[in-house]
């Protein structure tokens, strides 16, 4: 097996492969959109090769099935023998009614109110604050706000030295929270844990924030300023489950805070001299 080199063509990322990957696909480390691996050079080229983009086959849609005709008059005489049924079973339920209603609670206090029964309860809104003292992790899923829309993580990812938190509806995350690590492993992080505080002097991980509004991409970036807990644990099923509580100064207050479940993701990259 040789390696070569090949772009994305959404994003035009470098990206290295063996020639045993050609053909399969692959997800981009920097647009994280579906590309397929071109097919390994036969003979050397100075030209570089640029992969294809995924492009989902549409779903097929089902043909209506024909509306069913009902007879109602089969033979002769029997249309008005439904109708004087019909209108016999009316005046039973009227009457049926009146009694029902005469026999209940006219207590309008001890009536219990349908919506309220069948409320379902709403998920806990994470507490935005930049003090760390009494800040308690919730044990849901990975839940908050960034820049005053609803976030909830659907998908963790340990790539390289971040982790990444998304939100997706698709192939591509509607939203994200990345938080990136000093680590060149991601295996150094089991039982791993960070606190870090606003008045903190030490060099602190970089967060990153992705969102769309109006279908454009927006994204926004904090070194300092910010409090957040981060805990792994212990590998099981070949995932790293860990726990995060995050607030950042912006002018929404955005914040995430509950556990997550990330898998491993790594790809290789051009080696440089």
């Amino acid at each position: 097996m040789s390696e070569f080199k090949f772009l994305c063509p959404v994003c035009g990322q470098h990206i290295a492969t063996d020639s045993s990957a050609s053909g399969t696909q692959i997800e981009c480390p920097t647009c994280f959109q579906k590309i397929v691996v071109p097919p390994a050079p036969t003979s050397p080229s100075k030209y570089i090769l640029s992969a294809t983009q995924y492009i989902h086959p549409p779903a097929v849609p089902h043909a209506p099935a024909p509306p069913r005709s009902v007879s109602l008059t089969s033979r002769k005489g029997f249309g008005p023998a439904v109708f004087a049924a019909a209108a016999l079973l009316c005046v039973l339920g009227g009457v049926i009614y009146m009694q029902c209603g005469r026999s209940s609670d006219p207590n309008p206090e001890t009536l219990s109110d349908p919506a309220a029964d069948s409320a379902v309860p709403a998920r806990p809104a994470a507490v935005w604050r930049l003090n760390l003292a009494n800040a308690e992790i919730p044990g849901a899923i990975a839940a908050g706000k960034i820049h005053d829309t609803e976030f909830v993580c659907d998908r963790a990812v340990l790539q390289n030295s971040s982790l990444q938190l998304r939100q997706s509806s698709g192939q591509r995350p509607d939203a994200e929270v990345i938080v990136y690590l000093f680590t060149n492993d991601p295996r150094d992080l089991i039982g791993k844990s960070f606190s870090i505080g606003t008045n903190d002097n030490a060099t602190n991980p970089r967060i990153e924030l992705r969102w769309k509004e109006d279908r454009l991409q927006m994204t926004q970036k904090f070194t300092n300023g910010l409090a957040m807990k981060l805990q792994f644990g212990e590998i099981a099923s070949g995932k790293l489950p860990g726990k995060i509580f995050l607030c950042l100064p912006d002018s929404t207050e955005s914040c995430v805070a509950g556990t997550f479940l990330a898998e491993f993701k790594t790809f290789l990259f051009p080696k440089h001299p």
